[in-house]
């Protein structure tokens, strides 16, 4: 008798260890019984029909496109060079419904202050099959190469210790979008992009 009350006990102890969450500390609630989970990076807060959802923003490896044909017609007529950074897809696997989602953050680590000095939300232009994370261009004599992308306006407040809150000072139009960590050093590029799109762009319609 005493040996099966022993192995109840530890039944019960690993059906209590093996519930997902339950020895995870959740971080700071942001809507009504909503709470930044333990693990992730990047998380998004959506509404749809007036309920609040948190959403997990994974990263996507970007790509470079070297323009090589275009390039070649340029310097025919003495125009510079360009190449683009780009993500593959015509859209995020990550939609928003709200046109004014909240971004939170986690910033973790020894570098976290450098993280949150460079943390942007940019808007992605899609061309034919790919989105367009920032543009280099060079004049034609050489030196130093011009990086451009298109940053939403946003404001930063920390959240306890471990959470940077991104907030977008106007509503974001229907479209691709995403959070990165841009470099300071204008040669440089992020490795990733925390891509999202914002719900309510035309089917089939593509930026130019």
């Amino acid at each position: 008798m005493f040996s099966r009350k022993i192995f109840v006990l530890l039944a019960l102890l690993c059906s209590a260890l093996s519930l997902p969450g339950q020895n995870e500390m959740s971080g700071p609630e942001v809507a009504a019984g909503i709470s930044l989970p333990a693990t992730g990076s990047i998380y998004g807060l959506d509404s749809q029909e007036n309920k609040p959802a948190l959403l997990q923003i994974h990263p996507t490896e970007i790509a470079t496109n070297t323009h090589a044909g275009s390039n070649f017609a340029r310097s025919m007529v003495y125009s510079g060079p360009r190449s683009t950074v780009e993500l593959l897809g015509v859209s995020s696997a990550v939609t928003f419904h709200t046109s004014q989602p909240v971004f939170y953050v986690r910033l973790s680590g020894d570098d976290s202050e450098i993280l949150r000095s460079r943390v942007r939300i940019i808007r992605l232009k899609t061309v034919k099959d790919r989105r367009v994370v920032s543009d280099f261009s060079m004049n034609i004599f050489g030196g130093q190469r011009k990086r451009q992308y298109d940053e939403v306006a946003a404001s930063k407040s920390d959240l306890e210790t471990i959470w940077l809150k991104l907030t977008p000072q106007s509503a974001l139009e229907p479209g691709e979008y995403g959070v990165v960590f841009m470099p300071r050093d204008t040669n440089l590029i992020p490795e990733t992009v925390y891509d999202f799109s914002i719900a309510g762009a035309v089917a089939g319609k593509k930026q130019q």
